[in-house]
């Protein structure tokens, strides 16, 4: 199973490729963007059914699972799921009530599928520590894979979000991944603090408005202070009205 909310990009067919390339069936769950009334929470995509089936589909996509909003949930639902200190434990990351939703959403896709793989991108870190402990304290029957992010040339994270930017905005968005590799490089050179790290990402992003850097652990999402295990490194910034997120990993002796 590979989920997406419309406007496929290369990121897309990298997890349908992976899963193809093990698996008798790959099965696209198409949301495209949609909207529920009962949760206060909007995500704009483009929605172009056709140009994205067409695109899964050359990538090995066997199966595209597109239900309408009324199938999917024909009443408001009465059940909540959430992982609170996923996702409000950092505050000013992705925004709590849609991390809720998509939690229910991959909740109820697990018992419509069954035992399965489930492939997610490395580029939203939030989302995917969130798939994999739901996986985990549930006990269902589902393999969440994490694949590498997907990066154009100059460094900049693949995501539905890079077609919204101007020229000049794209020319200035790859500072976001030479902010989080700035600091990276700085733990390798022995940084430990994490305050102090967080100045290596806005001396080198400069350009644009930072939205947050933090260290976390990798697993729990917990803000870090002192640098040491496996660290996850999230960064997000502001270029107009688009906002980019990214992270990076880096394993502190």
């Amino acid at each position: 199973m590979i989920g997406t909310s419309g406007a496929v990009h290369d990121g897309h067919l990298s997890l349908v490729r992976a899963s193809a390339a093990v698996n008798d069936v790959s099965v696209v769950f198409w949301a495209g963007g949609g909207r529920f009334d009962w949760v206060d929470s909007e995500r704009k995509y483009q929605r172009d059914y056709d140009r994205d089936a067409s695109l899964v589909a050359s990538a090995g996509a066997g199966i595209i699972f597109a239900p309408s909003n009324e199938e999917l949930f024909p009443r408001p639902p009465l059940t909540q799921v959430r992982l609170p200190h996923l996702s409000t434990g950092v505050p000013g990351l992705e925004d709590p009530a849609h991390l809720d939703l998509i939690a229910m959403v991959i909740a109820k896709l697990r018992n419509i599928f069954g035992p399965c793989r489930s492939y997610f991108g490395e580029k939203d870190w939030q989302q995917l520590t969130m798939f994999q402990r739901l996986a985990e304290d549930l006990c269902s029957p589902v393999e969440a894979v994490a694949c590498p992010t997907i990066r154009h040339h100059d460094g900049l994270a693949m995501s539905s979000r890079n077609a919204q930017l101007s020229p000049t905005e794209r020319a200035a968005a790859p500072a976001l991944y030479h902010g989080l590799s700035a600091a990276r490089a700085a733990i390798v050179d022995g940084e430990r603090d994490a305050v102090a790290l967080s100045s290596h990402f806005t001396d080198t992003v400069r350009t644009a408005a930072v939205e947050y850097f933090t260290a976390v652990d990798a697993a729990t999402l917990t803000p870090l202070e002192k640098l040491e295990g496996d660290v996850r490194l999230l960064g997000s910034i502001r270029l107009g009205s688009v906002r980019l997120v990214d992270n990076l990993g880096v394993t502190v002796p």
